[in-house]
């Protein structure tokens, strides 16, 4: 096995020389097996994992270089750091409480004003790449992180590309990406510029294997490496339930925090804090079960009123089940013989229902119960964020979770947004599904959020499911019951950070605390989830009322920088 080491002399990667100070320089494709730390890298371009199995050790920070160029359609020249695992490659990224795995950025910082270094404006808008010697702006994401905004309160997101897992595991979508059924090619990177093998997800398997992510925290991501969309901070396309997801984190970044397009893979304990869009997104059929969720939405947008990332935190989670085509017979009669996953049935021929099973989420919306104090430089407050919404095709349960401080808008929605001609087809209507008993939320609480339509779709996934309400004055969902708060869910402080542009203690006198008050009812009669991997716990909610520790402490960017309780 490879092994890439700290070098302060030039390193000769695939041919290419370069200068490395304290870091290691990566410039050439994994291709073969290679262990990168102890020490810290730093990816040079989008680097793939093709053939071979990438280890990255505890305690190891990988950053991003920023982009260099304009995104084009036939060009990857000046494509942000990033690191894409290929359906052939394999990542190993298990880290620790004390030594998790960090992936930002590497832009600098090298007059230490908070901001990151760009010499040549206003001759271009990009960032300077890190050289030997430069400052990092994030110079230290182990104790101390850098925050949402930066000092000028532009957000401190797109600053690098991010990481992109790709698998073997059934989608359902069709053909059309042109690379056969129930394949896709990943959003966000340039094709034909990168080969298309190297973007190519979904297929066969199942319980396909792409490695393991344990206490692993990607920061400040989400550029495009290619036209057209940009990237999630972890990107999950077509990942078979042989890969180990725990302990996973994204912070800061443009689009969705973790997405998962198709695929069946499982996941425990996962955070998303202050992401541009949706903190958890599902498409394409995914047919997973995650338990224990924590997310946070941004309760600020850019100075100006720019939003923060795409939408200034959209949606705690955007649940989808698309994207086939009605008309396209040759995929309902691949379907069959592609995978075992079951669904609708149209025209005799099984298609694979997203049937995602959500268990154990906390998210905390953008609209607290009492306003935030005044934010500074011009920042304005977000509006008011959505909570879990479930729309085109979705099917599967929202099961012993809290979602507070939505505002106006709703905890819970049910959403059709299709276009005309597969808005009737089985399987497809997520009224429907909700109709035919194929999506239920229960033993979950809502609290300041928008009342829902009743009747309503939303109503009718409560009654699919049992013990779901909202606290006494809400009156949004049936079975109103006590629910007194979480023990400090106002997640204000200055978003821009200490003078260094940094998270500390400081910054905020109370941590936020995501453990439920005392007084919570309703719980009888609810079903502590059953199956491979999952806690047979029977409370609401990511953490425990009287947990001693929780699980986000010491790894996450918000209990590195003294904002999140212990």
């Amino acid at each position: 096995m490879q092994i890439l080491k700290l070098a302060a002399l030039a390193l000769v990667l695939g041919g290419l020389a370069v200068s490395a100070s304290a870091q290691t320089v990566i410039s050439a494709d994994v291709i073969t097996n290679t262990t990168w730390g102890p020490g810290d890298v730093v990816l040079d371009r989008p680097i793939f994992v093709r053939g071979a199995t990438l280890t990255i050790q505890p305690g190891t920070i990988v950053r991003g270089q920023p982009r260099t160029a304009a995104v084009s359609t036939v060009s990857t020249a000046g494509s942000p750091g990033g690191l894409i695992v290929t359906q052939t490659g394999r990542l190993i990224a298990n880290g620790n409480a004390l030594q998790p795995i960090i992936f930002t950025t590497a832009a600098t910082d090298n007059n230490n004003d908070g901001i990151g270094d760009n010499v040549d404006l206003p001759a271009n808008a990009f960032l300077d790449p890190w050289t030997a010697g430069d400052i990092f702006l994030d110079e230290t994401p182990g104790t101390a992180p850098l925050a949402p905004l930066n000092k000028a309160g532009a957000p401190n997101v797109s600053l690098w590309g991010g990481l992109v897992v790709l698998g073997n595991a059934p989608t359902n979508l069709a053909d059309l990406a042109n690379v056969g059924y129930g394949l896709g090619t990943v959003e966000g990177l340039v094709l034909p510029g990168f080969p298309a093998a190297d973007a190519t997800y979904g297929g066969e398997e199942p319980h396909d294997n792409s490695g393991s992510l344990r206490f692993v925290s990607v920061r400040h991501a989400g550029d495009e490496l290619g036209a057209g969309n940009e990237l999630n901070g972890i990107t999950l396309a077509g990942v078979g339930d042989g890969t180990v997801l725990e302990n996973v984190e994204v912070y800061c970044n443009f689009d969705d925090g973790i997405e998962w397009f198709g695929g069946t893979v499982n996941g425990k304990n996962l955070a998303t804090f202050f992401v541009g869009d949706d903190n958890f997104d599902i498409d394409q059929g995914y047919t997973g079960v995650n338990q224990f969720m924590f997310s946070i939405q941004p309760f600020f947008n850019a100075v100006g009123g720019a939003s923060f990332g795409s939408a200034s935190g959209d949606k705690a989670g955007e649940l989808d089940g698309d994207d086939y085509r009605p008309d396209d017979v040759a995929f309902w009669n691949n379907i069959n013989v592609r995978n075992d996953v079951t669904g609708a049935v149209i025209d005799g021929t099984p298609w694979p229902l997203s049937s995602a099973n959500l268990y154990n989420l906390t998210a905390i919306g953008s609209t607290p119960d009492v306003a935030n104090p005044a934010l500074p430089l011009g920042i304005t407050a977000a509006s008011a964020n959505r909570g879990v919404q479930m729309r085109n095709g979705f099917a599967g349960n929202l099961a012993s979770s809290i979602v507070v401080n939505t505002g106006s808008a709703r905890g819970i929605e049910l959403v059709l947004v299709v276009p005309p001609d597969e808005d009737s087809v089985t399987g497809f209507d997520v009224v429907d599904n909700a109709n035919n008993g194929l999506i239920s939320v229960y033993c979950s609480t809502f609290q300041n959020t928008g009342a829902i339509a009743n009747p309503s779709a939303e109503q009718t996934v409560i009654n699919n499911g049992n013990n779901a309400f909202a606290a006494s004055g809400d009156n949004n969902v049936v079975n109103a019951a006590t629910f007194n708060g979480l023990q400090n869910e106002s997640t204000y402080f200055d978003p821009t950070g200490n003078a260094a542009g940094k998270l500390d203690p400081s910054l905020k006198a109370t941590p936020i605390n995501p453990r439920p008050n005392s007084g919570l009812s309703g719980t009888v009669g609810c079903t502590a989830p059953q199956g491979p991997g999952l806690s047979a716990v029977s409370y609401r909610g990511a953490f425990e009322r009287v947990a001693p520790t929780l699980w986000t402490t010491d790894w996450t960017a918000l209990s590195i920088g003294g904002l999140l309780a212990d």
